[in-house]
């Protein structure tokens, strides 16, 4: 743990990505020194133009004070522009990403220019994208301002976008491009403003890694969550750095997801099929929340796992966070249309569906070629007749 300034703390890891790096600080107060880290951890000289991609958030929350912060921050040099989006998953789009280009443009930002994304992760694959395309490619700052923003969209090198099936559902991240930022701030102050709902969709992600990671991560994970529920200023930034910190050594020993990075989809090729539902109304988080449950079902009825016992932590836990672990009301499945989704997901192989299930906490797996009935089960899981 490191000192900013006089008063500001942060957790500091370090990512290598082929010829890239990235720097990963977590911490509180950090938005208010912008201009100093860019400086510092990212390269920024005096002359470089700065475009801002941001999100406007709930009643424009994030533009209007969050974005009001990092702007004063980086006041003087070669000068700020930005670019407004919206994050929602219909919007995570081609045409977005036209938009940021057209905002990099109208301010002349060239090859030594940055594009700094502010917003949750739907802004940060957007963004990221967007500076893999400028120019051939211009260097990026991810600002997360969501929980799952912080612990993994935002790590990872992974950009995308959005878009449409044949059926009229929506293909998730089928676009994008491997094109890590250089520096990513966490600035835990800014999860106090974020709406309550989008708060424990990031705990999903959270409780992924401590499946993967082990029991010990598990351990803490279930003793921290009641002072991460009340946001606790002084839990947060740890209770970030762990959960990131386990994204970030996976990607480290393998960035382009040639093996071990795969197991970071646990519970997402549900998830993804889920959010292809545009009807269901769901937030990324609240898809890997079910997307868990339906994991842990399909890996018994697979042979697995011995019992049901993790599927009935697992589910415990996330009623703990306050996430779904049953479809609302209403949400009807067609297993077979949902089958043909998962086979499009981009960790299929020649329209195999690939799963990824525990075994135990600690011991997760990729599988492939399951019978209908093993994948039909996670769908089972989570549905109200269950």
């Amino acid at each position: 743990m490191q000192s900013i300034g006089d008063q500001s703390f942060m957790h500091r890891q370090e990512l290598e990505f082929e010829q890239h790096r990235t720097t990963i600080l977590i911490g509180r107060g950090l938005l208010g020194q912008a201009r100093d880290l860019l400086v510092a951890e990212a390269g920024l000289t005096a002359d470089d133009r700065v475009h801002l991609a941001v999100d406007s958030g709930p009643d424009g929350i994030v533009v209007d004070r969050h974005g009001r912060v990092l702007e004063a921050a980086l006041e003087g040099g070669g000068g700020v522009s930005s670019t407004t989006l919206e994050a929602l998953e219909s919007a995570k789009s081609v045409p977005a990403v036209e938009r940021v280009w057209d905002g990099l443009r109208d301010a002349g930002v060239d090859r030594q220019g940055m594009l700094v994304a502010l917003g949750g992760g739907i802004v940060c694959d957007i963004a990221g994208y967007a500076a893999s395309g400028w120019m051939r490619g211009i260097d990026l700052v991810l600002a997360p301002t969501t929980l799952l923003g912080m612990v993994d969209a935002a790590i990872g090198g992974k950009t995308g976008v959005n878009r449409p099936l044949a059926d009229g559902g929506l293909g998730k991240n089928l676009v994008g491009a491997f094109w890590p930022a250089r520096l990513v701030i966490c600035d835990c102050d800014v999860l106090a403003t974020l709406g309550s709902r989008e708060f424990r969709a990031g705990l999903a992600e959270c409780l992924k890694h401590a499946l993967i990671d082990g029991e010990e991560a598990m351990n803490a994970f279930e003793g921290d969550l009641p002072s991460v529920l009340e946001r606790d200023a002084d839990a947060l930034p740890g209770f970030v750095a762990r959960s990131a910190g386990v994204k970030a050594s996976i990607v480290r020993r393998d960035p382009r997801e040639a093996g071990e990075r795969a197991l970071l989809n646990l519970g997402h090729t549900y998830a993804h099929a889920l959010e292809s539902r545009v009807e269901f109304g769901l937030l990324h988080g609240e898809a890997v929340s079910l997307g868990l449950v339906a994991a842990c079902r399909a890996a018994r009825e697979a042979g697995l796992l011995a019992d049901g016992g993790l599927e009935v932590r697992v589910r415990s836990l996330l009623q703990q966070c306050g996430l779904p672990t049953t479809l609302p009301a209403g949400a009807a499945l067609d297993p077979h249309v949902l089958r043909q989704v998962m086979a499009l997901d981009k960790k299929s192989r020649s329209g195999r569906i690939r799963l990824v299930l525990p075994r135990e906490v600690g011991r997760i797996e990729v599988v492939e070629g399951l019978p209908d009935e093993v994948v039909d089960s996670g769908w089972s899981a989570i549905s109200k007749a269950d």
